[in-house]
């Protein structure tokens, strides 16, 4: 909690994907406490509801400025009225509503800049004093503008430029000059925008400012930093003591006997000193007005609430906070393989999960291969979207809990399910010892920002969970590096097996297998493939978004569907895409109806179990010690083909580097790595998220990749979060009291009852960037609308929880979908006997209930404004073709539409 004499800035949020971020540095580089609002929230009287704060930041987001609910409560700050004044700083947004507010215009610029860096010249005054040019990134469709922008206007003097100003009641502070950014642009290229934008205005006589870069993007400058520094020395001089006087308690105004009315005057230094000096003998400051600093907590106890459930939801033997053991038998790797593990214990024939490195071992994404073995009497977690509440399936039984008493959504639950469990080992090499296994839906990840399902359910959508998990208590884990394998259990006398399988696995020593060659069902597949015309009307579409200013970015996606003749057997299958494409993130999985091959090379989310911090202080009257939860994002946006021409040699790392470091490749990574930046602020608060690798190329089988990575420190107290993050992830409520009485936003109503965990981080993120845009929201929103079907698995997220804490998950791309067609018998779908009949419906491969064979492979890429109808349609296909080729035999061949 920051100090009572902390400053306190109001953030207003226009729902944008880069607010944490812009939070982050006011807190760290200005010493201050930042509570957030909605543009929308419900506002009585906003004059008094701003008493409590030194100033405000309005904040960028999508859309127009010229739309009342774009903006929101922007709009109203330039009308308050003198008494009520207090500074403001208006970025991107918020710059353009100042200006339009005080007679400027706002037009289209004919090239939008998102996640361009750029170069921005300031007049070296006010905010820009001793800052003359700063580079930094903008992320705009719209310019502002204060007056006529003919081609040659900027080659006028400063005096004859301010005669033809129409905001006579503002000043520019600063200017990109067209001339100054030209680079390699074409001339047509150039043409199309104003010889010059503005970038920063001042209010000649009111504290209000505004800027149109992102001096918070992690390829802005420190120049651009220092602007709002400046921004923010001269608003501290912005008190006004009458109102500071009049809000105070009435014990503590006695400190401001005989003072009166004083009248300050903006323009006069001395005057400012004064009050100043006025203000620190009493050693009163505004922020000590009112000592309602959190707001109302929310005391949920997730644990009372299940307990309703007689203990059901848990295994027999695993009551809360059981202490689990893990035991653990450790072999030499040998000769053996992910397969011939797989194959030797008969692990693929029913539901199983593999998450495979094996092809493609790297320092930090392909060290280890998890191997869960699930029983027919392992736990297992189905949820879909819009149902408030998760199905449990135990030894044959099911029951269902109603999430709205489990803290209200589906992480909550699977939170506190994971809380139950403690577990003891030294084996902490090893990052999975037990626990959930499964997937999320990318519908299921909308519903974390608050897009849920519209459309009328089916019962066949039910038999396709958007959230599916089972508990794995025994497990084999490959240290591809240190060539051994741990063969591990969590279950209590659970010797038997550990001392079977060591055995097993030590006396076959199985040998690689034969990699299955191309079998004539492989060439009998119909492929319905994505139509080039729609796809590039789509992009087109997503483009006339962008240049309204909804979106900086939009991954639009689609899909191919094959048809084989015959149904094919998953597990060779699997194995040749392994093969073909050897990633870091190659998985099968088989649970319930589901079949998952994957060749993912993109981490979503890995986080660490939580650790003593270095240093740590230890809390004296509780004696507990700070740990600290790691975690690491490793977005993937930029691509080339790694053999544009079958005719000509594969490209080298070098060219493929020059080739993605275009303005278009680096722009779409920089806006994911901005936007996951934001996601992660949310949670682990500020100054605690860095990026050690910043667009960065990595070679995968048929594609050259620009990565990036983005890390973060989750520090908690030995079960009490210490609730350092700024609430603006899309999952926090906001609930606001319409008077200033109850300042409650953002991370003031965060719940505080239980610690942060990496499922936080996890929820907090959802869904992956990399697959959605940015802004995260508005972008959700009109990709549904464009592409108007579920993603389903494709784009969500595939991966573990682990009973140590930790956790990591890989974005499902480069991967092939089944769901297997047969309904469940009446009596099954009504819970008839409490019956649930997945593990006996089916085999691996759909068993004879089964009929016909259907796959999905979903592919797509990101459009920008730099984009081309033909480049994206070509990326997307590049990205299809890399796994279609599964149902293709040796060749690459086109398919058949």
């Amino acid at each position: 909690m920051p100090h009572a004499t902390t400053h306190r800035v109001l953030f207003i949020d226009a729902y944008d994907s880069f607010t944490n971020n812009i939070i982050a540095l006011l807190e760290t580089n200005l010493r201050v406490e930042v509570t957030t609002i909605k543009i929308d929230e419900p506002i009585r009287n906003l004059a008094e509801f701003l008493r409590p704060f030194s100033a405000v930041v309005a904040g960028p987001g999508p859309g127009d400025p010229r739309n009342p609910k774009d903006v929101g409560w922007v709009q109203e700050l330039w009308k308050l009225g003198n008494q009520d004044l207090l500074p403001v700083l208006g970025i991107c947004l918020g710059f353009q509503s100042l200006v339009l507010a005080f007679g400027g215009t706002i037009d289209r610029l004919g090239e939008p800049r998102h996640g361009i860096v750029r170069r921005v010249r300031g007049n070296g005054e006010i905010i820009f004093r001793g800052v003359e040019e700063v580079e930094t990134v903008q992320y705009h469709s719209l310019y502002a503008s204060l007056g006529p922008e003919g081609k040659h206007e900027w080659t006028r003097s400063y005096e004859a430029r301010s005669s033809l100003l129409k905001c006579s009641d503002l000043r520019p502070l600063a200017w990109d000059y067209e001339m100054d950014n030209a680079g390699d642009r074409t001339e047509d290229a150039m043409s199309s925008n104003p010889p010059r934008v503005l970038m920063a205005v001042e209010h000649k006589s009111k504290p209000f400012f505004g800027i149109q870069f992102h001096a918070e993007s992690i390829c802005s400058n420190n120049s651009a930093r220092k602007v709002i520094e400046a921004w923010w020395e001269i608003a501290k001089r912005w008190r006004r003591p009458r109102r500071d006087i009049e809000s105070l308690p009435a014990s503590h105004r006695s400190c401001y006997a005989g003072l009166g009315t004083v009248h300050i005057d903006s323009k006069d230094e001395n005057s400012l000193l004064e009050y100043r000096r006025v203000l620190d003998d009493s050693k009163i400051h505004s922020n000590s007005i009112s000592d309602l600093r959190n707001g109302p907590k929310h005391n949920l106890n997730l644990q009372e609430d299940l307990k309703g459930y007689n203990g059901a939801y848990l295994s027999q033997g695993h009551r809360q906070k059981s202490k689990v053991r893990v035991e653990t038998r450790i072999i030499n790797v040998g000769k053996a393989t992910v397969p011939s593990i797989c194959e030797t214990l008969g692990l693929t024939d029913g539901d199983a999960i593999i998450l495979d490195s094996e092809m493609h071992q790297r320092h930090d994404v392909g060290e280890h291969s998890i191997i869960g073995i699930i029983s027919t009497d392992s736990m297992h977690f189905d949820y879909n979207v819009g149902t408030n509440e998760v199905r449990r399936v135990h030894n044959q039984s099911s029951d269902t809990i109603d999430l709205r008493r489990c803290g209200g959504s589906i992480f909550s639950y699977l939170k506190t399910f994971m809380a139950q469990y403690k577990v003891e080992s030294s084996n902490t090499g090893v990052p999975f010892w037990g626990g959930l296994m499964g997937f999320i839906s990318y519908e299921a990840c909308l519903e974390t920002i608050g897009i849920t399902h519209s459309q009328r359910r089916t019962e066949n959508d039910f038999q396709r969970p958007d959230l599916s998990f089972k508990f794995v208590e025994r497990s084999i884990v490959i240290d591809h590096f240190h060539q051994k394998i741990h063969v591990q259990t969590i279950k209590p006398d659970d010797q038997d097996w550990l001392d079977k399988t060591t055995l097993r696995l030590n006396s076959t020593r199985p040998i690689a297998p034969v990699f299955p060659t191309p079998d004539p069902l492989y060439f009998n597949a119909e492929m319905s493939l994505p139509d080039a015309a729609s796809y590039q009307s789509k992009v087109r579409a997503c483009q006339s978004a962008i240049r309204a200013g909804d979106s900086y970015e939009l991954c639009l996606t689609n899909q191919a569907t094959i048809h084989p003749q015959n149904r094919l057997p998953t597990w060779p299958l699997y194995l040749r895409l392994r093969q073909l494409n050897p990633a870091p993130f190659s998985a099968y999985a088989r649970l319930g109806k589901l079949t998952l091959l994957s060749s993912s090379p993109e981490r979503f989310l890995r986080w660490s179990r939580p650790t003593e911090s270095s240093g740590s202080k230890t809390n004296d009257a509780f004696d507990r010690k700070e740990k600290t939860i790691n975690c690491q994002f490793r977005p993937i946006k930029g691509t080339v083909k790694r053999q544009p021409d079958p005719n000509t040699p594969p490209l080298t790392l070098a060219e493929a580097t020059a080739l993605l470091a275009t303005p278009k490749e680096r722009a779409e990574n920089l806006m994911i790595v901005d936007l996951i930046r934001h996601d992660l602020h949310g949670v682990v608060g500020s100054g605690k998220v860095s990026v050690p690798k910043l667009m960065v190329v990595e070679e995968y089988a048929t594609l050259f990749q620009l990565v990036s990575v983005v890390e973060g420190s989750l520090i908690v107290e030995d079960g009490h979060d210490r609730d350092t993050s700024n609430g603006n992830n899309g999952t926090d409520s906001h609930p606001t009291d319409s008077t200033p009485n109850h300042p409650s936003m953002g991370k003031t109503t965060q719940s505080t009852h239980a610690a942060k965990t990496g499922i936080d981080i996890l929820a907090a993120s959802l869904p992956p960037g990399s697959m959605t845009g940015a802004p995260k929201l508005r972008s959700c929103q009109i990709l549904r609308s464009l592409e108007n079907r579920p993603r389903g698995v494709y784009s969500g997220v595939l991966g573990y929880m682990d009973v140590g804490g930790g956790g990591d998950f890989s974005v499902v791309i480069r991967s092939a979908v089944r769901w297997d067609h047969n309904a469940r018998p009446k009596r099954e779908a009504s819970g008839e006997n409490g019956v649930v009949g997945d593990d006996n419906v089916t085999d691996g491969d759909g068993g004879n209930e089964a009929e016909g064979d259907e796959w999905t492979i979903g592919a797509g890429g990101a459009v920008t404004s730099l984009s081309s109808e033909e480049g994206e349609w070509e990326e997307m296909l590049a990205k299809l073709r890399s796994t279609l080729r599964l149902f293709e035999g040796d060749g690459c061949g086109e398919g058949r539409g």
